[in-house]
């Protein structure tokens, strides 16, 4: 009795996970841009961006085929704010513009804008380490999101890289 309902247990599992897809099945293949790109940064927290970027498609300083130009703003809100005055939820909202150009035939390839949102807790009423490390945390987080979400709209969008 003991073995019809272990196996019973175990179908049911099995033919309910028959559809499980990974989340990352699909990498996004980036080399059309891989090792062909100069990048240039500017706005808010250039540092991060600049370094995820370069770690997805690499960087090219001559002798490239692409520029890309990225430029951030962040901008920090209170979410919640208590009684007292003192916030203890905060919002961050990334806005990059990106803009893709073609520089062997001197052309812009597109232009798009993506902005994300993310929040995260104050961890005191008063000044904390954690405070700051949950930001930039999710700051991070945040940064690499946009990134990756322009990468996936650049290789399945279909856009012609020539212009």
């Amino acid at each position: 009795m003991k073995k019809i309902f272990f196996s019973i247990v175990i179908f049911v599992f099995l033919s309910g996970c028959s559809g499980f897809e990974f989340v990352y099945k699909d990498a996004v293949d980036v080399s059309k841009l891989k090792e062909k790109t100069s990048i240039s940064v500017g706005g808010d927290n250039p540092e991060i961006v600049y370094a995820y970027i370069v770690n997805k498609i690499g960087r090219k300083d001559s002798d490239y085929n692409f520029e890309l130009l990225v430029t951030s703003e962040k901008i920090v809100g209170a979410k919640v704010v208590k009684k007292d005055g003192t916030a203890s939820k905060f919002d961050i909202k990334l806005i990059i513009n990106y803009i893709l150009i073609n520089t062997s035939n001197n052309c812009q390839i597109l232009s798009k804008e993506i902005t994300t949102t993310s929040s995260y807790d104050s961890k005191s009423a008063g000044y904390s380490f954690g405070t700051d490390l949950s930001e930039n945390k999710v700051l991070t987080q945040n940064i690499h999101s946009n990134i990756d979400e322009f990468l996936v709209y650049v290789v399945r969008s279909g856009i012609d890289m020539s212009c």
